[in-house]
């Protein structure tokens, strides 16, 4: 049957208003699903194993530097990394603090103690962004054919890191990075997520400004974790939350590895929980095991993430032709063909 060009423009033009205002609303992802799967691993190693059951992978490796050169190096590390998410289909959440803080760490343990304001967070932060529209990345406004869904602004805020509500308002450093996302009109619209240390004492204003917003606390699970969750979102109401099991095991004090049912359920029944992030897919030094490295875990977790992954995948045309590598133009002129 002849198509002519007027209606091929329209079906294209609707087609794109469509896909612009709808996105997943689950996604699974491995928190640090780029960090090195085992010592001595490459960075974003774990992807490949990953790929096919999850639809979002959280890129946190970075330098630990926020110098001038090592920003240019952030940067090339995580385009280099949505290069991976994109050759796989995925979409991808990228790190903010790299480029919108000033890091002050350790001389000893190389931690990061604080996260200072910097003054050139919105040029630095413009920068990453401006690369991810040009390597076509990041599509602002249309989540569902672009690889960037998400940023992440810096991880547990509410710790000990100098970024704690200041006189009853939100700290003066964590306004200006946000600010740095936000009035950045490729990132505008964005969600903003930061996963807090247990609850948001001393960040109640700080937490206003995020869009995503979770805890952990791996000592809890069942009904406790339950009880718990109920409380932090009362404290922080009206978000979309982040649900973080514990999945590690020998791998120090600090993290257990939970029973899923509590953050599965809360994953399959709560509309407002919006990204189920189990810590981690990666193992350490011999005896600790992440996912990849737990036979009960991963097949609990793969299993949650391919039914996640394929409700997503399913759900739209342009979805589907973003899940099979094809989210662009030709794309849609193939599904009018057919």
């Amino acid at each position: 049957m002849p198509i002519n060009r007027l209606s091929l423009m329209t079906f294209l033009f609707l087609t794109s208003a469509v896909s612009a205002q709808s996105a997943p609303e689950k996604y699974f992802g491995y928190f640090g699903g780029d960090y090195p799967v085992t010592p001595g691993a490459s960075v974003g190693s774990g992807l490949a194993e990953m790929k096919d059951h999850i639809n979002l992978y959280s890129l946190q490796n970075w330098s630990g530097l926020t110098t001038s050169d090592a920003r240019i190096d952030n940067q090339a590390r995580v385009l280099a990394r949505l290069a991976q998410a994109k050759a796989a289909h995925v979409h991808a959440m990228v790190p903010a603090h790299p480029f919108v803080f000033q890091a002050v760490r350790d001389s000893g343990s190389g931690q990061t103690t604080c996260w200072n304001n910097d003054p050139t967070a919105a040029a630095s932060w413009a920068s990453l962004s401006q690369a991810m529209v040009d390597q076509g990345y990041l599509i602002p406004g249309d989540p569902v054919r672009s690889t960037v869904v998400a940023v992440y602004i810096v991880d547990e805020p509410n710790g000990d890191v100098c970024l704690s509500d200041t006189h009853g308002q939100a700290n003066p450093s964590f306004v200006n990075a946000i600010n740095a996302v936000r009035q950045d009109p490729r990132t505008a619209s964005l969600p903003i997520a930061s996963i807090l240390s247990r609850d948001a004492d001393n960040f109640e204003q700080g937490a206003k400004l995020l869009d995503w917003v979770g805890f952990d606390y791996y000592p809890d699970d069942g009904a406790q974790w339950k009880n718990d969750f109920a409380s932090f979102k009362a404290s922080v109401p009206g978000k979309k939350y982040i649900v973080v099991p514990g999945a590690r095991e020998n791998c120090g004090t600090d993290v257990r590895n939970n029973d899923p049912a509590a953050f599965l359920d809360a994953m399959n029944n709560d509309p407002s929980v919006v990204w189920l992030a189990p810590f981690m897919w990666i193992s350490g030094d011999p005896p600790c095991k992440g996912v990849r490295d737990l036979p009960d875990r991963r097949a609990t977790y793969t299993q949650e993430g391919m039914n996640i992954r394929n409700a997503q995948c399913s759900s739209s045309p342009a979805d589907k032709a973003f899940c099979r590598g094809s989210s662009n133009v030709s794309a849609a002129v193939e599904l009018l063909l057919n």
